[in-house]
């Protein structure tokens, strides 16, 4: 399955909200203002076209990577859903919360 990290630093605390809000329902809140969003290409423009009236490019700094389905992560830390979830993000890291295995 193909993803997205989506990380942001937006100056102004109303855009900030309306940033947090569009790519909150898109995806899983990972970290503070960093989120992972499930899905395609399609997932990823319509982010990105969504977001491109809300914020202000000279002031704020979005960022949209692309996480391939052959990807991994090491992930540490306390995991980002409660006990007893399990979703697409759950699905594809739970392994790998504590310590995944190197791979190259």
């Amino acid at each position: 399955m193909m993803g997205w990290l989506v990380a942001y630093d937006i100056s102004a605390p109303k855009r900030w909200r309306k940033v947090y809000k569009l790519v909150g329902r898109a995806g899983y809140r990972l970290q503070y203002s960093l989120f992972w969003l499930p899905g395609g290409h399609a997932v990823g423009h319509d982010l990105a076209a969504a977001l491109e009236g809300v914020i202000d490019r000279g002031e704020d700094d979005v960022r949209l990577y692309p996480f391939g389905s052959n990807a991994w992560a090491r992930l540490y830390g306390r995991p980002p859903w409660s006990e007893g979830v399990h979703d697409a993000l759950y699905e594809r890291f739970h392994h790998c919360w504590r310590a995944c295995p190197d791979q190259d």
